[in-house]
C-alpha cells in the first residue's frame, strides 16, 4: 500500500512536470524553457524534476509524444462513431481545433520541437500519419473515396495534415492563443475536401459544419483532462 502511494505520488509530480514544461514553452519556448523555470512553474524543488528526467533535453523528448498522443487520443474518441469519410474528416477537424484552443501551448510545442526534440516531433507525425492512413483505407475498402487507389491515400493524408497545419497558422493562432477555426472557413475547407474526396458538389449533412458542433467540441476538449485524470 504505501509503495502504491508513492508511485502514485511521483505520477503526480511527473505530470506536474510535464504540464509546467509545456505552459512555459508554449510562453516563452524551448530555449529560455529552463529546469528552475520549470520547477518553479511547478511549485516543485529544482531537484525533484532531476527524479523524473535524467536532464533538460530528456524532458523536451517525453513532452510530445505524451501531450501530442493525448490529443490523437481525444481525437480518435470524437471520431470513433462517425459513418462516413467526411463525417469523420468533419469531427475531426472540429475536434484538432478545439483541443488546440483549450492547450494552446501545443501549437509552438509541436512546432518548435522540430529543432529541439526532432525524434519527439518524427515520431508524433509519423503516428498521427498512420492513424490517418489507417481511416482513409477503412473508408476506401468500404467503397468510399472512388476515383482512388489504396497507393493515393498515404499522400492524401499528408496533404489534408498540411492543409490543417496552414488554416491553423493562417486564422487561429494569435500570439500564445489559439481561437477556433473560424466557421466560414471550416465550410470552405470542407465544400472542397467533400469534392476532393466523394466527387459530390453539395455539401452533405453530416459534413457540414454547423455552430452546435464547433460548441460540443470545445466543451468536450475542455473537459478531456478532467475526465481522464478521474480514469486514472
Amino acid at each position: 500500500m504505501a509503495g502504491r502511494r508513492r508511485n502514485e505520488r511521483a505520477e503526480v509530480v511527473r505530470e506536474s512536470v510535464i504540464q509546467a514544461a509545456a505552459r512555459t514553452i508554449g510562453d516563452k519556448g524551448y530555449d529560455k524553457t529552463s529546469i528552475a523555470r520549470v520547477a518553479e512553474q511547478a511549485g516543485i524543488a529544482h531537484g525533484s524534476v532531476y527524479l523524473h528526467f535524467e536532464n533538460r533535453q530528456a524532458l523536451f523528448d517525453s513532452l510530445l509524444p505524451t501531450l501530442g498522443r493525448r490529443m490523437l487520443d481525444f481525437i480518435r474518441g470524437r471520431t470513433r462513431n462517425a459513418r462516413t469519410v467526411l463525417e469523420r474528416e468533419r469531427i475531426g477537424l472540429e475536434a484538432n481545433f478545439a483541443y488546440l484552443s483549450t492547450h494552446p501551448y501545443l501549437h509552438r510545442l509541436t512546432n518548435e520541437a522540430e529543432f529541439f526534440a526532432p525524434n519527439a516531433h518524427r515520431e508524433f507525425y509519423d503516428h498521427l500519419a498512420t492513424g490517418y492512413v489507417r481511416a482513409l483505407r477503412r473508408a476506401h475498402a468500404g467503397g468510399e473515396l472512388p476515383g482512388y487507389t489504396p497507393d493515393d491515400l498515404e499522400p492524401m493524408a499528408y496533404m489534408l495534415m498540411g492543409a490543417r497545419e496552414f488554416l491553423l497558422a493562417r486564422y487561429c493562432v494569435d500570439g500564445t492563443t489559439v481561437r477556433p477555426l473560424p466557421p466560414e472557413v471550416e465550410r470552405i475547407y470542407m465544400t472542397i475536401v467533400a469534392r476532393a474526396l466523394s466527387g459530390t458538389t453539395d455539401l452533405p449533412e453530416e459534413a457540414a459544419p454547423s455552430a452546435e458542433h464547433a460548441a460540443d467540441a470545445l466543451a468536450a476538449a475542455a473537459q478531456f483532462d478532467q475526465n481522464r485524470d478521474a480514469a486514472d
